[in-house]
């Protein structure tokens, strides 16, 4: 799986353990929070056969 080429949307802060949106088989292993104007942070993703990918995130509300 490669990163995607935009930000991940997501409704809430992702947490270890919890599935890519888009890939379920892959797991959170790390999550980043970062101060940055463009994005809120990098969770790092883990796979089968030890694939990992790092995705950067933004938090939009469900309004």
């Amino acid at each position: 799986m490669k990163p995607s080429f935009e930000p991940l949307v997501l409704k809430t802060h992702p947490t270890v353990g919890e599935p890519h949106p888009k890939s379920p088989e892959m797991r959170a292993v790390q999550v980043r929070l970062m101060h940055n104007s463009d994005i809120e942070g990098k969770v790092i993703y883990a796979g089968p056969k030890n694939w990992q990918v790092t995705e950067s995130f933004v938090l939009r509300s469900a309004a």
